[in-house]
């Protein structure tokens, strides 16, 4: 089941595999896949949906669990910034990014602190708010190289987010070599 499984990953994101920018292959952790990207690598559920956006500003593969709804995402962030940019420029220019998506739905920041991600620290963000009558929640863990943005998001329905998931995958992401 684990390599049918790994075979519809790895057929959904052919796309992006003939592109050279995601490869597949079976983790280490029971149950999930390693995804190896041109800029990143991070382990995934098996078994949940996977897709991938390419835009001009960011390039994020996704991956939705069809029972709780709630979507597992790594983001690269296009655009190099100056040496300048810090950590904590990269977490308020999120904060700020989010708010306008999510003006007039009672969206804040509920809890922010450090994260280690791909062995360095890093930021971490739960935001909440409301979807119609659905309380909603986003865990965002922040990683900063260089000027190189990256991040794990995962986000649903409040108390429908398996936050052991995030959680692991933002332990195995790592840096490209």
């Amino acid at each position: 089941l684990e390599e049918a499984n790994m075979h519809f990953v790895k057929s959904l994101l052919v796309g992006a595999s003939l592109a050279g920018l995601v490869a597949v292959s079976p983790a280490m952790a029971s149950g999930n896949v390693k995804v190896d990207g041109s800029r990143f690598s991070m382990e995934v559920p098996s078994g949940w949906n996977p897709g991938y956006k390419d835009l001009d500003n960011l390039f994020m593969i996704f991956f939705k669990d069809s029972k709780s709804g709630a979507v597992l995402e790594g983001v690269y962030v296009r655009g190099a910034q100056d040496a300048k940019f810090t950590l904590k420029d990269f977490k308020k220019a999120r904060v700020d990014q989010q708010n306008k998506a999510y003006e007039g739905k009672h969206h804040k920041v509920a809890k922010e602190g450090d994260a280690t991600m791909g062995g360095a620290k890093g930021n971490y963000i739960l935001t909440t708010w409301k979807e119609g009558d659905k309380n909603m929640e986003k865990h965002t863990a922040q990683h900063l190289k260089d000027g190189h943005r990256y991040m794990v998001v995962m986000w649903g329905e409040k108390g429908k987010v398996d936050k052991k998931v995030f959680d692991h995958a933002v332990s195995s992401f790592a840096l490209a070599k």
